[in-house]
């Protein structure tokens, strides 16, 4: 089996990781990566949002915290009591994808970076995971200060993010992939 299949199938969500940094190496590899992604019509609609430093992305669990303690959902509102809780899962880092809002396919591409950004990670020996929940706040007028602090350019929206780290987590048994998701027309 080749190296890119192996990734492919390797590759797993981490929800644990170590506090040392990401090499800069690795994080403009895993950059390139993202922006070498397919984009309808090579539109490439995406924008790249590095934050490294972990008081940003605490920032950011606590702002998302704040929403969701509001939330008419029981379940919502403890999972934002949980003292551990971060949308982060402890990573030194993340990267957020941001589409603009005028392209037609901009999710979809992005989604596109962020899996090539996530199977780059894997590769390189790092623990990653692809995250949409961590937007909450941002997308209340009241977390519009979260969009200034991360310079996110006008005309985009923060779509996806991937937490990146050295992983610190044992995996178990990966779950079996679903029966009949396949139909062939021949």
């Amino acid at each position: 089996m080749n190296e890119t299949i192996k990734s492919i199938l390797g590759r797993r969500s981490i929800r644990s990781y170590e506090t040392a940094p990401v090499e800069k190496e690795k994080i403009e590899t895993i950059l390139e990566c993202g922006r070498f992604s397919p984009s309808a019509m090579n539109r490439q609609p995406w924008h790249f949002t590095v934050i490294t430093d972990r008081k940003v992305l605490d920032k950011i669990s606590a702002a998302n915290r704040q929403v969701l303690l509001q939330s008419g959902d029981e379940q919502v509102r403890e999972r934002a009591k949980d003292p551990d809780y971060d949308n982060f899962r402890g990573a030194p880092m993340a990267i957020v994808v941001s589409g603009h809002r005028e392209a037609k396919f901009a999710a979809a591409d992005c989604a596109n970076a962020i899996q090539n950004m996530a199977l780059a990670a894997y590769s390189l020996g790092l623990g990653s995971c692809y995250l949409a929940s961590f937007k909450i706040a941002m997308e209340k007028p009241e977390g519009a200060y979260l969009l200034k602090e991360l310079r996110i350019p006008e005309g985009f929206e923060p779509l996806y993010a991937l937490s990146l780290g050295h992983g610190n987590e044992t995996l178990g048994e990966r779950a079996p992939r679903r029966e009949n998701t396949v139909t062939y027309i021949e």
